[in-house]
């Protein structure tokens, strides 16, 4: 089985309308099932026309919610080594009690909200020691790494398809590497293919017409959209 899950990250519980309206254009634009990789900057049911869509869209199966952080902002104390990777928006790998403290809060209420369980993807997929093994405690229905999706603590591996760049430079790489994964995707028997659209993708045409041209490829190559929940 070649199972492939289409995601959008970085969206905003802030964003309310905003954040629906995507929601809406891309669920019409690609007719798959989404994966909405949301940023809990504020309560969600202190957006209630998002709130309200989500309840719906959730409980009829045709998106899932996954735990993205609050920020998806860090703090310059981190070590600079990775900087030009993560941009400094790699929240989880600040090492703050209060940090854990605010995710717990927020993930087990969101998590009551919705009525179901959630994944968690740590912004830029990526923590420190310590807060991962705080995030297991969660008890979420997964979390994701890099290369790497856990159910019940257990890896699986599960390459990405991903640019999230405005910067010309490095879509011409970021484009190499995801078409890597696409093809090491094809070659492999059993797949696990997560395909991860960004809100500053969304800004770039020819970055948007790249995912649309991938998901048609999976598509014709028989590879089965799900949510990323049911990847495995």
């Amino acid at each position: 089985m070649r199972n492939y899950s289409l995601a959008i990250h970085d969206l905003k519980v802030s964003a309310n309308e905003f954040t629906v309206a995507t929601i809406k254009h891309l669920m019409n634009s690609f007719a798959v099932p989404l994966t909405v990789h949301l940023v809990f900057d504020k309560p969600l049911d202190q957006s209630p026309e998002l709130y309200k869509f989500l309840k719906e869209t959730v409980e009829s199966k045709q998106l899932e919610i996954v735990f993205h952080g609050l920020t998806h902002q860090c703090s310059r104390k981190i070590s600079k080594i990775s900087a030009f990777y993560h941009k400094y928006q790699a929240e989880y790998l600040d090492d703050s009690d209060l940090l854990q403290k605010n995710t717990e809060d927020m993930f087990n209420n969101s998590r009551l909200l919705l009525g179901n369980s959630m994944g968690i993807c740590p912004p830029c997929w990526i923590a420190s020691k310590k807060n991962s093994i705080f995030l297991q405690t969660l008890k979420p229905l997964f979390i994701e790494n890099i290369l790497s999706i856990s159910f019940e603590n257990k890896k699986h591996f599960s390459p990405v398809i991903s640019l999230g760049s405005l910067n010309n430079s490095e879509l011409f790489f970021l484009k190499i590497l995801a078409r890597f994964m696409y093809i090491l995707s094809v070659v492999k028997r059993r797949t696990h293919l997560r395909v991860a659209i960004h809100t500053c993708d969304l800004e770039k045409p020819a970055s948007m017409e790249f995912f649309a041209a991938m998901i048609l490829a999976l598509n014709q190559h028989r590879f089965q959209p799900v949510l990323l929940k049911k990847i495995l």
